[in-house]
């Protein structure tokens, strides 16, 4: 008797775990139904959206991205400025508006990003200061006449230009204030050729008849190739990716450009043979969606071009001299800014982090 009552409490441990045991088996092979269920959906689905992407007619998208910062320090002498405040704001816009139709395609893409405007402040100081550390416009519209699925005939106009001042109005590189301008720099190309459409994503163009136009007029502007290529992608559900790269080639065999400052003083005149004219922009779009529509959002630009690149540094050069000698003659500038290094041709990078929304 007495072993049936211990036997008892096993008996039951045994025979709850077999039913929990059970319990869970089943569970696990009705999720395994549902899952294969909801795969079946979902390639469904996928194959519907693919046939809807494939339709003739406009379609439009973009992201627009979002990234704010704000500090400040009171009395946090473990800085150089232990009183000081500061604010990052960094915009930035990819979108697209793209017609298709069985015998041409029309495809527009616009870039922005103002990639941070930084005010800082110092209460020991009265002053208040600000820096524009990157600005982009760029804009692009292809047209193209289909000779097959994959190959068209086709002319692009391509628009890159500034969006603020290249140089402040003050004294020095901080100074307040920065004004809104258009082309300065600037750079328009027209220019017609074949465009090759590979796959569904991916759009390649190879232009041989060109022109590029360079502001300020003492640029040099000159005939040349055009080539590039656009890639737009859902990698996986959510993470989104739009990639436009474009070059320009010139005939030219090169010329002298005199670079001057804002105030039209002659810094420095440069030689440049045909290959340093050479100019190409590689624009990235990623964004990653975590609630309709909204998510985190990367922008990434990166850029060669000599022109640019040496007109910004003998003019960062002459206005550092100019903060530190105010009353520097055009004379001055120009010693200070021929001593500056434009040996070679940087690359021109900026970045911008934040909340974005897609639709």
């Amino acid at each position: 008797m007495i072993k049936k009552v211990l036997l008892l409490p096993l008996v039951l441990a045994f025979f709850c775990l077999n039913l929990q045991a059970q319990t869970v088996e089943e569970l696990k092979a009705q999720k395994a139904e549902k899952q294969a269920q909801l795969d079946a959906l979902t390639g469904e689905v996928n194959a519907l959206q693919g046939q809807i992407d494939a339709f003739p007619g406009w379609k439009v998208g973009g992201v627009g991205t979002l990234g704010f910062n704000i500090n400040s320090n009171n009395d946090w002498f473990a800085i150089a400025n232990p009183n000081s405040s500061a604010t990052g704001l960094g915009l930035g816009f990819t979108g697209f508006a793209n017609l298709d139709e069985d015998k041409f395609f029309w495809r527009n893409g616009l870039n922005v990003n103002l990639n941070r405007i930084t005010a800082f402040g110092d209460k020991d100081i009265p002053a208040t200061k600000s820096v524009a550390l990157a600005d982009l416009l760029d804009f692009a519209s292809l047209f193209g006449y289909k000779l097959n699925p994959k190959l068209a005939v086709s002319a692009e106009v391509k628009w890159l230009s500034s969006l603020i001042e290249l140089d402040p109005k003050g004294n020095g590189v901080l100074d307040d204030v920065y004004s809104f301008s258009l082309n300065s720099p600037g750079q328009l190309t027209a220019s017609a050729g074949i465009t090759w459409l590979p796959i569904t994503d991916l759009v390649v163009l190879i232009h041989p008849l060109g022109f590029q136009q360079n502001w300020p007029g003492d640029f040099i502007s000159s005939p040349g190739a055009k080539i590039g290529a656009t890639y737009t992608k859902e990698l996986f559900p959510g993470l989104k990716w739009n990639s436009s790269l474009s070059a320009f080639i010139p005939y030219t065999s090169g010329a002298s450009v005199g670079h001057k400052d804002a105030a039209d003083v002659l810094l420095r005149t440069v030689d440049y043979k045909g290959g340093d004219l050479v100019n190409w922009l590689w624009n990235n779009g990623f964004s990653f969606t975590v609630w309709k529509g909204v998510g985190v959002g990367l922008n990434v630009g990166m850029r060669g071009d000599s022109q640019i690149a040496d007109q910004g540094r003998l003019r960062g050069a002459a206005t550092s001299f100019l903060a530190e000698n105010p009353t520097a003659d055009a004379a001055a500038l120009a010693t200070a800014a021929g001593a500056a290094n434009i040996a070679d041709n940087p690359l021109q990078l900026f970045w911008n982090l934040g909340l974005s929304y897609s639709f």
